[in-house]
């Protein structure tokens, strides 16, 4: 990559709004860009502790990597976020199916004995 185009450090490159306005006053011809953030990632943990009524072991981590994804989504680390937020809401998902599932099973169990 050439110097200066390095994706990291162009976080500790953006600048306030204001800021930028000002340095335009000072410095008229220093170019000013205005790059848009994104949006926070979503969290899940909503999901997370309802999951938590159907398989309790898989409903701790969901708790877990959504806890992380709020941290990273406040530090502005998308990209941890991101992972955090698939991970959260992947063992929220697992956790209500497994939990589902062994309720079913249990359910169809219990009416097999009672034919029996």
């Amino acid at each position: 990559m050439a110097p200066g185009t390095d994706p990291r450090g162009l976080e500790s490159k953006v600048i306030p709004v204001q800021q930028a306005i000002q340095m335009q006053k000072v410095y008229p011809m220093q170019p000013v860009v205005l790059m848009p953030l994104n949006p926070p990632e979503k969290d899940y943990l909503f999901l997370s502790i309802i999951s938590i009524f159907f398989c309790i072991l898989l409903a701790i981590p969901a708790i877990l990597f959504s806890i992380k994804t709020r941290e990273a989504n406040l530090l502005g680390n998308q990209r941890k976020a991101q992972i955090n937020s698939r991970r959260a809401l992947a063992f929220s998902i697992s956790s209500i199916l497994v939990g589902s599932i062994m309720v079913i099973c249990s359910i169809v169990i219990r009416i097999l004995k009672h034919r029996i």
